[in-house]
């Protein structure tokens, strides 16, 4: 018999991470779910695991920013944060401009 490999289990820290976006995305989860026509589903992200989120989130964060040492981890996970989603944005935006660049020289072509 072929034997599965066990799943590694994920850090504390990646865990809180994962579920600070989770929290993060709910609102746009939510409309999304409202505009494909799940209206049940929304409603139970919203009412249920919504809540369930934020304290999960609550508790974590407790646990893991607590006293001045936490408030300083608090803002540097915040802060690189923020610098990771503006080099997102950034290659996004990149990309973006080759492929218009490409489609404008695909127009020009030959004369």
């Amino acid at each position: 018999m072929a034997e599965k490999k066990k799943k590694k289990k994920r850090s504390t820290a990646q865990m809180h991470r994962q579920i600070q976006d989770n929290v993060e995305q709910l609102p746009y989860a939510v409309t999304m779910m409202q505009q494909q026509g799940k209206p049940f589903r929304a409603f139970i992200l919203k009412y249920i695991s919504g809540p369930i989120l934020r304290l999960i989130k609550r508790v974590l964060d407790r646990q893991r920013y607590h006293g001045p040492e936490g408030a300083k981890l608090k803002q540097s996970e915040r802060m690189k944060r923020h610098l990771e989603q503006r080099t997102k944005a950034m290659e996004y935006m990149q990309g973006e401009l080759r492929k218009a660049q490409q489609k404008q020289q695909k127009r020009k072509g030959p004369r």
